[in-house]
């Protein structure tokens, strides 16, 4: 396989993998409400908003429980696996 297909795969695999840390992050977080100043908080809610305010938008309300979270985990899990099979097959 090229050097560059690797780069490729391991380029998405790294993306992918951050993503889910953040939005682990973020479940944990909203468990202990944190102060929204704190510069780590403020990041990992800016990261992760982007992903999680469309799909929440999309989904109906259910309470206190966010299924956005999971819609995201499963589409991101979805996605990476889509773009390394299609790596795999288009850079051999």
């Amino acid at each position: 396989m090229p050097e560059l297909a690797i780069i490729l795969i391991r380029s998405v695999q790294l993306l992918a993998n951050s993503m889910v840390a953040l939005i682990f992050a973020r479940i944990i977080l909203s468990w202990i409400y944190p102060n929204v100043r704190n510069t780590l908080v403020y990041w990992v809610w800016r990261l992760t908003e982007p992903i999680l305010g469309p799909i929440r938008g999309m989904l109906p309300r259910t309470g206190p429980m966010d299924l956005s979270v999971w819609v995201a985990l499963l589409l991101i899990f979805f996605a990476r696996r889509l773009i390394i099979g299609f790596l795999y097959t288009w850079l051999r």
